[in-house]
């Protein structure tokens, strides 16, 4: 009889703790349901004239000034005077700046900052040059949420 019980006890065992992990409650897993990006949103009313030539995005960066390619960006915005931008997929946290950008494709480097995300309203936070009149207003994404209403004045004609 012991000889009988060891074995059965032993594989008792081992199964008893081959499900321990199966019902563990594992918070970190990314999986587990809940999402885990956040997303800006807003308008960006543009004023002047729209460019002949070249691309205006919308830039999300978690430096300012940025440092190399944005976290996130928009497709290249079609003309016009207003328009509704929408940016998911972006890591909780705070973002230091959410900018529109035009970029000659003769010199991609030089691109220019017509606009940013400014908590004061009815300003296009930046000057006649692209310089920007004082830092932009950051922005904190959590995951699941939208931060909405981040409207932006952009201004068409510090692009050439």
């Amino acid at each position: 009889m012991k000889r009988l019980f060891y074995p059965l006890a032993i594989a008792g065992l081992a199964m008893t703790l081959a499900f321990l992990p199966a019902c563990d409650d594992d918070d970190d897993n990314p999986m587990g349901g809940g999402p885990t990006t956040g997303t800006v949103a807003g308008t960006v009313t543009f004023e002047g004239t729209w460019p002949s030539v070249g691309n205006v995005q919308i830039s999300v960066y978690s430096t300012y000034p940025p440092m190399g390619p944005p976290d996130a960006f928009t497709d290249p915005i079609p003309a016009g005077t207003s328009y509704d931008y929408s940016i998911a997929g972006l890591d909780p946290g705070d973002y230091a700046a959410i900018l529109v950008g035009w970029r000659d494709p003769a010199d991609p480097p030089g691109a220019k900052v017509i606009g940013m995300y400014w908590a004061f309203v009815d300003s296009v936070a930046v000057d006649g040059n692209g310089d920007p009149v004082g830092p932009p207003s950051a922005v904190t994404v959590e995951a699941g949420q939208t931060e909405s209403n981040l409207d932006i004045t952009a201004n068409l004609d510090v692009a050439p």
